[in-house]
C-alpha cells in the first residue's frame, strides 16, 4: 500500500491506475502496428466502464467496443463521442435509437438486415454496420458460405453502409485458430467489391500477440488493454497491472488451540493462532471463480482434482490476501462480507492497517468504490 491517505471510512476499495490503461495502449499499439478497437464491454473487465473508454479514447482508440445497447447508451450520455462498435445484434426496439448515436451496428445473421434498415428509414440516416462471420466460434455470424450474398444484399441497400467485416477466435494461436484464420480469409478475399473500403477486424487480445497475419486494418482488444495476459498467449512487451483491491482489517484476535473460525465450523486451530476479520466476502467477489466450463465429466474431474490438491497441502490455496507483502491465508469460509486470515507469522499487525485482495477483476461487485488515480 502507497502512502497516499485512505479513503476516509471505506472498508474495502479498488484503486484503477489510468496511466497503466494508457501505457498498456501504446504497447499494443506500437506492438500490432494496426489502429487498436478497446474493448470495454463488462464494465470495462470490472476497470470501470466510463473512466476506461474515456482513457482509450484519449489514447487514439480508432474504435471502442462494447457487447450491450445498455453499456453504448450510457458510454454516449457521458459525452464520450469516439467511433462505437456493439459486438452483437441488439434488440429491435432500441435500433432506431443506436442508429441516432451513431453507433455501428453487428450483423450476425440475415435476419438482422430488416429491422435495421426499418430503423433506418425511420431514423432518416444511414445505419453502419459490421458484417460478423463465423469461422468457429459458433456464437454468431454468419455463415462462410453465406457471406458474400448478405455483403452484397447490404451494399445493395441505400439505408445500410458497411463499416466492418469481422470474426473472433475461439482458440487464436492454435491449429484451431489457424483454420479460423484461413476461413475468414477465404471470405475476406472473396467479398471483393461489396466490401472494398470496410475496416477488417478479427485479432483479439490472443490473436494480437500469437497470429500476426490476423491483424489486418484493426485489432479488436481487451484483456492486454488491462494488464493481463490472454490465455495460450504472453505479452512480448511489459504490461501495467492497473487494478488493486484492497480492505481494512477490522478485527484481531488470538484463536485457542481447538477453537473453530467460520460458518459450520470447518477449520480448527491446530495452535494458538492470531487471526484478523477483513472487510470483504463473497458477495464482493472475494473468493469467487467463474463457472465457464462445459459441464462434463472431464471438467468436473478436473475441478475435484484442482479441490484435491489444495486439501491435501500439495498446493497452496489462492484463498488468501497480502499484508505488508507478504501472504495471509484464509482460515475458515469465506463470508458475505468478512473473511478471516491468519496473521501470526506477520509482525506489528494492527487493526485498520490494509490489505490487498486477489481476485477476478470482473467478479469484484460494481458497490466496491473505484478511486481512480
Amino acid at each position: 500500500m502507497t502512502e497516499r491517505p485512505l479513503p476516509t471510512g471505506a472498508t474495502s476499495w479498488v484503486e484503477i491506475a489510468t496511466s497503466a490503461l494508457r501505457e498498456n495502449f501504446a504497447a499494443v499499439a506500437g506492438f500490432a502496428g494496426a489502429p487498436v478497437c478497446a474493448v470495454v464491454k463488462a464494465n470495462a473487465y470490472g476497470h470501470g466502464l466510463i473512466e476506461s473508454a474515456r482513457s482509450f479514447a484519449e489514447a487514439g482508440a480508432r474504435m471502442l467496443a462494447v457487447t450491450r445497447w445498455e453499456e453504448a447508451r450510457e458510454i454516449r450520455s457521458s459525452g464520450i463521442s469516439a467511433p462505437l462498435l456493439v459486438l452483437t445484434p441488439l434488440p429491435h426496439d432500441v435500433i432506431r435509437d443506436a442508429i441516432a448515436l451513431d453507433l455501428a451496428l453487428c450483423v450476425a445473421s440475415v435476419s438482422d438486415l430488416e429491422p435495421i434498415v426499418v430503423a433506418a428509414h425511420d431514423a432518416g440516416r444511414s445505419a453502419r454496420v459490421h458484417l460478423k462471420v463465423d469461422t468457429g466460434m459458433g456464437r454468431l455470424g454468419v455463415k462462410a458460405s453465406e457471406a458474400t450474398a448478405v455483403a452484397q444484399r447490404i451494399a445493395d441497400e441505400q439505408s445500410l453502409s458497411l463499416e466492418g467485416i469481422w470474426t473472433h477466435f475461439a482458440s487464436a494461436g492454435t491449429p484451431r485458430g489457424r483454420e479460423q484464420l484461413a476461413r475468414f480469409e477465404s471470405v475476406r478475399s472473396a467479398l471483393g467489391k461489396h466490401a472494398a473500403r470496410a475496416i477488417v477486424h478479427a485479432a483479439n487480445s490472443a490473436a494480437t500477440i500469437a497470429m500476426p497475419a490476423a491483424r489486418y486494418d484493426m485489432v479488436r482488444v481487451g484483456t492486454l488493454l488491462y494488464g493481463m495476459n490472454p490465455p495460450n498467449a504472453r505479452a512480448p512487451f511489459p504490461l501495467r497491472d492497473a487494478f488493486t483491491w484492497y480492505a481494512r482489517i477490522l478485527s484481531i484476535r488470538t484463536v485457542a488451540a481447538g477453537e473453530s473460525v467460520g460458518y459450520g465450523s470447518e477449520w480448527r486451530a491446530k495452535r494458538a493462532t492470531r487471526v484478523a476479520t477483513i472487510a470483504v466476502g463473497y458477495a464482493d467477489g472475494f473468493g469467487l471463480e467463474p463457472a465457464a466450463r462445459t459441464e462434463s465429466w472431464q471438467e468436473a474431474a478436473k475441478a475435484g482434482a484442482r479441490l484435491a490438491i489444495v486439501a491435501a497441502g500439495v498446493k497452496k490455496s489462492v484463498r488468501a490476501v497480502r499484508l505488508k507483502g507478504v501472504r495471509a491465508p484464509v482460515v475458515g469460509r469465506i463470508s458475505m462480507q468478512q473473511s478471516t486470515v491468519s496473521i501470526g507469522h506477520i509482525p506489528d499487525v494492527r487493526v485498520g492497517d490494509v490489505v490487498e485482495v486477489p481476485a477476478r477483476r470482473l467478479l469484484v461487485g460494481t458497490h466496491i468504490q473505484r478511486i481512480y488515480l
